[in-house]
């Protein structure tokens, strides 16, 4: 069975918690800066005042006088997620989470570690942060599973066996099946609103409507097999980051203290004897809240020229000043990660070969003994101005260790 865990609305929460501002007050996240001015999320107070995500700032603020707006804050949020996701590894799960404030996992073999399901789900539940409205759902696949999370109460879990999936999937909005807009504004033009619509549907008219490339979301509105999970691995952190006395509001600035920060941990890097695999960029704004991107590198590698050439165009998504700037680097590639190579082995294995052997016959013979043809003037019609002899260069041909 898949174990899956939600807290709803859980950037908001996180930034509400930064600022102090009490869960019965009508708030919303604010847009973040240089974005559109749209209301982010809100709590139920704020929607009982009329308030819904989406809207824009004015309109809101029109139908609920009283609204806080709180400054997004990504990097307080990814906090926060990583904390959430080392507790349920702590208790021996392997965790696949791509969202904030949600995540699932497997529980074969931890039903027996812990002493049964009961016991496991309590200590899921005691791993979640008190007063986040935590939510746990079972069920044999993840999509089901994170239904179930949605759909259940904050204190009580919410399991569907493998005979119920079907009919617990079927009344929920079409929605939230993995696929794009566009495609669920077509089912809602010829009027399948919900998963057990689609679920109806014949295989070559679940085709016709939704392509190849969703067919997996029909499989899922049956309740059958979902795509295997892909648990994480454990991220072994380094963390560098500068505090600016007053705030940075040049890019090119910006970009030389991440580049020093860069340098910083590809040095703690290599003294680990590993290499980074992922970077999060993250800025605290001096007007409040915070910036946040991450960016997964191709190889894993200590390089701190690769990885910036990887990292520094993300800075440019950053539209206030900067108070302070982190950078946070799983380092958990290993020493002898592959690189990507211009040549193969043998190459260059040869190369060294024919250059010893020129070496061998020049000082047998002299220096004039082996030449080779350069281009003068292509152009021209006389064939001795076109090309002359010059003495062949060994240089390529020395070993890259000498």
């Amino acid at each position: 069975m898949i174990i899956a865990i939600s807290l709803p609305r859980f950037p908001l929460l996180v930034a509400m918690l930064a600022e102090g501002v009490g869960g019965d007050t009508p708030a919303a996240l604010a847009p973040a800066p240089g974005g559109p001015q749209l209301i982010g999320l809100c709590t139920p107070a704020a929607r009982g005042g009329g308030v819904r995500p989406g809207l824009r700032v004015g309109e809101a603020i029109a139908r609920c006088p009283d609204l806080v707006l709180i400054a997004p804050d990504p990097d307080a949020v990814a906090e926060a997620h990583e904390r959430i996701l080392v507790r349920l590894e702590a208790l021996g799960a392997a965790v696949e989470s791509s969202t904030p404030g949600a995540a699932c996992f497997d529980d074969a073999g931890m039903t027996r570690l812990h002493g049964g399901r009961d016991n496991l789900l309590r200590r899921v539940r005691a791993a979640l942060p008190v007063g986040a409205d935590g939510r746990i759902g079972v069920a044999p696949t993840r999509f089901a599973a994170q239904q179930a999370a949605r759909q259940a109460q904050s204190r009580l879990p919410l399991i569907v066996a493998q005979p119920e999936v079907a009919a617990f999937l079927a009344p929920l909005p079409v929605g939230r099946l993995p696929l794009p807009q566009v495609a669920i504004d077509g089912l809602w033009d010829v009027g399948i609103r919900t998963i057990g619509a689609v679920a109806a549907l014949p295989r070559a008219a679940a085709l016709e409507r939704m392509g190849f490339d969703a067919l997996r979301a029909w499989c899922i509105a049956r309740g059958e097999g979902d795509a295997p999970l892909r648990p994480r691995r454990p991220p072994e952190p380094l963390e560098a980051h500068c505090r600016f006395e007053e705030p940075i509001g040049i890019l090119g600035t910006i970009e030389v203290a991440a580049r020093l920060l860069i340098v910083e941990l590809a040095d703690a890097a290599r003294d680990r004897g590993t290499s980074l695999r992922t970077l999060q960029l993250r800025a605290r704004l001096a007007d409040g809240g915070s910036w946040s991107q991450e960016i997964a590198l191709r190889e894993a590698t200590a390089d701190p020229d690769r990885i910036a050439l990887a990292a520094l165009g993300a800075l440019g998504g950053i539209t206030a000043p900067v108070a302070e700037l982190r950078i946070r680097a799983d380092a958990s590639g290993g020493q002898s990660s592959r690189q990507m190579a211009l040549e193969r082995p043998e190459h260059a294995e040869r190369r060294q070969r024919a250059g010893e052997a020129i070496t061998q016959i020049r000082s047998a013979l002299g220096e004039n003994a082996v030449m080779h043809a350069i281009a003068l003037e292509p152009w021209s019609h006389l064939p001795e101005r076109q090309w002359a002899l010059a003495p062949y260069d060994i240089s390529s041909h020395r070993d890259p260790r000498e």
